[in-house]
């Protein structure tokens, strides 16, 4: 019995195959001879310009919504919970920052937009704390960004 149907899925294979091979094949549309003709005519995209790895800012405060989580507050209700936005010192140079995924935030110094990712480390109650923190912190290379 099994060796009757095998030898009846070989039959209707055999006929499916040579039906689909009488026909024609219509070719995809990527590859008409109006688009292959086109493609040759196509020149190369302008390269993307590079953006500069040396930022001289190594530290950063900002007033930013601190994610408890990857989730964030639309799955976490921790997330959920602090999302209110607070002044914070970030570093945007962290140590294994390829290694490592963290958040990115956009930063623009001398003019320039780079995006940068940061570790937080500390966080303030008030602008006022954060401004005085400035004045009186002796970190270096340091970035006051008061745009939200």
């Amino acid at each position: 019995m099994r060796r009757l149907l095998f030898a009846i899925a070989v039959a209707l294979l055999a006929a499916s195959t040579t039906l689909m091979a009488s026909e024609p094949a219509p070719a995809p549309a990527c590859c008409s001879a109006d688009s292959m003709d086109n493609a040759s005519e196509t020149s190369e995209l302008s390269p993307v310009p590079k953006q500069k790895e040396n930022v001289r800012v190594k530290f950063v405060i900002k007033k930013l919504s601190v994610p408890h989580c990857k989730r964030g507050p639309e799955r976490c209700e921790l997330c959920r919970n602090n999302s209110e936005p607070r002044w914070c010192l970030l570093d945007v140079d962290p140590p294994d920052k390829e290694m490592l995924q963290r958040p990115v935030i956009e930063l623009v110094v001398d003019g320039e937009r780079h995006f940068l990712v940061y570790d937080v480390i500390k966080s303030f109650a008030s602008e006022e704390e954060a401004r005085q923190f400035l004045k009186t912190s002796e970190l270096a290379d340091m970035h006051f960004d008061d745009q939200l």
